[in-house]
């Protein structure tokens, strides 16, 4: 529960020191029962899975574990005019903190009225960098590893488990696929031997013209977002003879691009960041060898870690998946940063909760701001596919060769 404690030790002399001490004098919190949280995130259309997940993980904890916390979802489709309209009236309502958002294109609409109206933007399902930017947008906080940590290890072990030079990228036309196109430009200096092609144009100007834009996408495997048009970008890794292929993108239309792959004859291994959506992914696809996931978060299915263990008791059944994981891993540490708060609870003292918030042990995983530090976890994981029977489960794997 979320509480402020105000004890206070009151010493009056009165008359040749008589002393009055006031102790357990306790006064409720003005934020019990006010805590509200905004999320915004897809609720229906074709990535709606991921909105659904990272809401049903956070409200299994928020349900269990902090009945005074109240998280409000409105859907905005994955399209960013629609979460900029929720964001804009979530902060007309004044909630509490913005929580949960999922998506790239939506975050990117949102942190800025979120940074202009000092509003904590808190634990994004995306692993963009601009969300733990400290400066430009100081209110922000990410959970996850970042989409450039994970590309950087995706081409590390292509390199160095399957000498693989040649690898190209798959993306969604939108920031999402911008993000990913950055982190794998950073890691094509960082990682000598292995190389995207086509090669990577650069980047257009935030002045850029609408014509220069559209030159720049047919230079790129991509497809639209909210779409599965993705013959075009099929046809443009195949004709790169690529030996492997990173996927930036929703399960729909990454499903749809590795089953085409796979029938023109390309059998290389495809990695797909954490984005995608793995359960749904894996259900689309027709074959499952050599597709790997890139995860920033622990197995669902493993309750030897202490906060999975409990994450899956709190969710109840075996519908667990990394998603929801996630979910509920944000929530938790949240729900800590409010309980770690003496006195009101706003966006101030929320930020300078979660800037003190060092090595905190959440059940088997450590959480680290800092002042200049706005990214909780670093670590990014590997994860294949086993389809057997019908039944899908994954398994994490440090070499891409076993």
């Amino acid at each position: 529960m979320i509480h402020t404690t105000i004890n206070k030790h009151v010493h009056c002399f009165y008359n040749g020191l008589i002393l009055l001490l006031l102790t357990g004098f306790f006064l409720p919190s003005p934020a019990i029962g006010k805590i509200k949280l905004g999320e915004s995130c897809a609720l229906s259309g074709p990535t709606a899975f991921l909105g659904t997940e990272m809401n049903k993980g956070a409200q299994a904890y928020f349900s269990r574990h902090a009945s005074t916390i109240q998280l409000i979802a409105k859907d905005d489709g994955y399209e960013p005019d629609r979460c900029r309209n929720n964001t804009k009236a979530f902060i007309r309502d004044k909630v509490t903190a913005l929580f949960g958002y999922v998506g790239t294109p939506t975050s990117k609409v949102a942190v800025p009225l979120a940074t202009m109206n000092k509003v904590i933007f808190f634990g994004a399902f995306t692993g963009a960098s601009f969300l733990s930017d400290v400066k430009k947008n100081p209110y922000s906080f990410s959970v996850r590893g970042s989409y450039n940590s994970e590309i950087e290890n995706m081409m590390r072990h292509l390199k160095n488990d399957l000498n693989i030079s040649r690898v190209a990228l798959f993306v969604q036309r939108d920031a999402f696929g911008l993000a990913g196109i950055k982190g794998a430009m950073r890691a094509d200096k960082l990682i000598d031997g292995i190389t995207v092609f086509p090669k990577l144009p650069a980047i257009p100007g935030a002045d850029a013209e609408k014509k220069e834009w559209q030159a720049y996408w047919r230079k790129i495997p991509n497809y639209r977002r909210n779409t599965v048009a993705v013959g075009m970008g099929v046809r443009q890794v195949w004709g790169n003879r690529a030996e492997a292929v990173i996927f930036v993108g929703a399960y729909t239309p990454c499903a749809a691009a590795i089953n085409k792959l796979r029938e023109r004859g390309f059998n290389g291994p495809v990695i797909n960041i954490s984005f995608v959506g793995s359960k749904r992914l894996a259900k689309r696809l027709r074959k499952t060898d050599n597709v790997f996931i890139s995860q920033v978060v622990p197995n669902p299915w493993d309750d030897s870690i202490p906060v999975v263990k409990e994450y899956q008791q709190s969710l109840g059944g075996h519908d667990f998946g990394f998603v929801s994981l996630e979910g509920y891993l944000a929530a938790k540490i949240m729900e800590a940063s409010l309980e770690s708060i003496q006195g009101n609870i706003n966006s101030d003292s929320i930020r300078q909760s979660l800037e003190i918030m060092s090595d905190y042990d959440i059940g088997g995983i450590n959480i680290t701001f800092g002042p200049d530090d706005h990214r909780g976890m670093d670590s990014v994981y590997l994860s294949g596919i086993i389809k057997q029977d019908n039944k899908i489960r994954f398994t994490y794997v440090d070499n891409l060769a076993q």
